[in-house]
């Protein structure tokens, strides 16, 4: 005779409502870190004071990065391997 053996787990609440979450596709990252170079790309840096300088400094290298590494995301995904040549 075959025993059904069912264990009720009671951190698990099957009444609370399914998670929502939000994603951002690779694209949308590559759009966000463009726009925020074109933003910042023709602020003349002769009028800016120091700090300033080195805010637009750092969107171009955060935004850059962020370019680069979902283009090498998506490199790896379509041809295998990552090929940097640094």
């Amino acid at each position: 005779m075959k025993e059904d053996i069912t264990v009720k787990d009671e951190s698990f609440d099957t009444t609370e409502e399914s998670a929502e979450y939000e994603t951002t596709s690779r694209s949308e990252y590559i759009s966000s870190a463009y726009y925020a170079i074109a933003a910042v790309n023709e602020l003349d840096t002769e009028l800016m004071h120091p700090e300033d300088k080195k805010r637009k400094r750092n969107i171009l290298r955060k935004s850059l990065r962020i370019i680069d590494n979902m283009i090498t995301e998506i490199d790896a995904e379509l041809y295998g391997e990552s090929n940097e040549d640094e």
